[in-house]
């Protein structure tokens, strides 16, 4: 018998919501293969910040997912996006960002010509400190003409690809890492940041949005099954 006291419909619900948020195992993948990447930059860095997991960014990266826009769509910090048709893979999606790499000349500045190089500024731009990223299913992507996508959104602060500035500085890797700051593995972590299992924080986001649930459609026939159960 259960005893979770939720009523079946909103117990069966609140399984499904958590089947369509990203784990504490893919935070911490996306986390990692960020500080990764950050790390490994060629030409190597003089001041590359390591990042940390935000939850306020987290939200604002969720509302961006489930509104289904390929593109900035406002709100604290920059988008990065990466959608798939087939089951999302958010060690790759982050592998796909860094490969813009090839196409990227850190010196000028400069991207190849049809190419794309801004998902990889983002990923190294120096100053970046927070991320946070959600993913939605979506049946259509406003601008994207093909049909049921996953899109991963990740969300940055402060955020990067200003005009104005360079990614990052070029020279021996943590020379110029700020005050307050120690160099590990290539990157200036602050001296107070948490280095436990996962780096994300477990504190509730400010604004306490809610979690939405979406693409209730691709899991009707398990819901109906489920529910009949639980009744």
């Amino acid at each position: 018998m259960l005893s979770s006291g939720l009523p079946p419909v909103l117990l069966v619900l609140s399984v499904l919501e958590l089947s369509w948020s990203l784990s504490d195992e893919e935070k911490k993948i996306i986390l990692d293969e960020h500080n990764k990447y950050r790390s490994q930059v060629s030409p190597p860095a003089k001041a590359m910040m390591k990042m940390s997991w935000d939850m306020d960014l987290e939200v604002g990266a969720q509302n961006h997912a489930k509104n289904c826009i390929w593109g900035q769509n406002g709100g604290l910090g920059r988008a990065n996006l990466f959608a798939t048709a087939s089951t999302l893979d958010v060690k790759s999606a982050i592998e796909e960002w860094n490969k813009e790499s090839k196409f990227y000349n850190l010196t000028t500045s400069t991207c190849v010509p049809g190419q794309m190089c801004d998902n990889y500024t983002q990923v190294v731009w120096a100053e970046t400190t927070r991320v946070g990223c959600e993913h939605s299913f979506c049946k259509k992507v406003d601008g994207i003409e093909i049909e049921n996508l996953q899109l991963l959104v990740c969300k940055y602060y402060p955020p990067g690809n200003r005009k104005d500035k360079l990614p990052y500085m070029e020279g021996p890797s943590c020379e110029k890492c700020p005050t307050g700051t120690v160099c590990e593995d290539n990157l200036c972590v602050p001296a107070k940041l948490e280095t436990r299992l996962d780096q994300i924080s477990v504190d509730p986001p400010k604004g306490g949005a809610p979690r939405t649930c979406l693409g209730l459609s691709l899991f009707l026939l398990p819901s109906a099954i489920l529910v009949g159960l639980l009744l």
